[in-house]
């Protein structure tokens, strides 16, 4: 879950051109048609899926948070101190950065983020505890892509963390029963397989409902030059195919 204004690695923020991030596609299907509907497997047109179309338009041009740095030493010597924090712990654990959350607590903060303001902070969001993880594993060799997630919850639920938000740049990110989240796709080398971490609880994704309460309604991988992926390159997830770049709707 993110806050309103976004730095983008284009500079453009929110409402930057989407390049190739706009496209939607189904599970399962190969091209990058847009689907004629939201229906499950049995023909129905289920809330979940109804709520995922509402909230696709409104984060479409979403794009990944970046850490900008200021010039001089002030942010290269925050940066490369978390990059040899990362490598240490990483070392350890084998872990996608689990360090993060012993370091900041998730909240609401306003952007642009600067490496030399972020290692003073006390509480990030999701999307700057993803862009946070990317960098680390990247400092190590692996493979990172930013993963968007479109969850469902409920409307109570919703609306309690747009209280907490709306003080801190807006609450652009939920949408009725939907909240937008942001986690990292890591995977080994030569294959298509790739997890997604959850950098706000530390985890893995795997186990995630596809429906329901908590359920995963619809992810998309963004694939840049330095993520160590290829720009629509399909990508394998819980036996699903997902094409780096597009939404993919996972709920039945």
């Amino acid at each position: 879950m993110i806050t309103a204004s976004i730095e983008t690695k284009g500079g453009r923020g929110l409402h930057g051109s989407k390049g190739d991030h706009g496209r939607i596609a189904p599970e399962g299907r190969n091209d990058h048609e847009e689907p004629t509907g939201f229906r499950g497997q049995d023909g129905s047109n289920g809330g979940l899926r109804s709520a995922i179309a509402a909230a696709l338009p409104k984060l479409d041009q979403v794009m990944a948070t970046s850490i900008a740095s200021h010039p001089g030493r002030c942010c290269q010597v925050a940066r490369e101190w978390f990059l040899a924090q990362s490598r240490a712990h990483h070392a350890v654990s084998g872990l996608p950065a689990p360090w993060l959350r012993q370091r900041w607590s998730w909240g609401p903060h306003y952007h642009p983020l600067h490496w030399c303001e972020i290692v003073e902070m006390q509480a990030i969001d999701c999307s700057a505890l993803a862009a946070l993880t990317c960098a680390g594993l990247r400092a190590v060799g692996a493979a990172a892509a930013t993963v968007q997630m479109i969850e469902y919850f409920d409307p109570s639920a919703v609306e309690s963390w747009a209280q907490s938000w709306r003080a801190h740049g807006g609450d652009y990110w939920l949408s009725g029963a939907t909240s937008y989240h942001v986690g990292v796709a890591v995977r080994g080398k030569g294959t298509r397989n790739i997890r997604i971490w959850n950098p706000t609880s530390e985890c893995f994704s795997e186990q995630r409902p596809l429906s329901g309460y908590g359920s995963l309604g619809a992810v998309r991988v963004l694939v840049d030059d330095d993520c160590g992926f290829t720009p629509g390159e399909r990508l394998e997830w819980r036996g699903r195919h997902l094409r780096a770049n597009d939404w993919t709707v996972l709920a039945v």
